[in-house]
């Protein structure tokens, strides 16, 4: 069995006058994230992917998603290619398109 790891998308800030939770975020920022990180994960073979699992929790909303170390491994060194670079150009179209969702979420 493959070991496990885990990814966490924290999302802060307001709704109205309230701090986000996750009893008041709307769904459709949870579809969205849910979409991007699988095509962050799993760009291609989405058919033949590991499973994902998914939580959502305080603290702010907190996206944990837990997935086979090794795509967890991929990610992170995606991510500080991404960080180092402050660019995304290197990126393939569906990876890329994810980022920018994530981060246009975040706004």
């Amino acid at each position: 069995m493959d070991k496990i790891g885990d990814i966490e998308i924290r999302v802060v800030g307001k709704s109205g006058n309230l701090d986000l939770s996750p009893e008041n975020y709307d769904i459709k920022h949870i579809a969205s994230i849910l979409q991007n990180v699988e095509d962050l994960l799993y760009p291609n073979n989405k058919k033949d992917r590991p499973l994902i699992s998914y939580d959502i929790k305080e603290g702010s909303v907190r996206h944990i998603f837990k997935t086979p170390i090794q795509y967890i491994i991929g990610f992170s060194a995606i991510l500080g290619q991404i960080q180092q670079s402050n660019s995304i150009d290197f990126l393939d179209l569906k990876t890329a398109r994810a980022i920018e969702s994530i981060q246009h979420l975040s706004q």
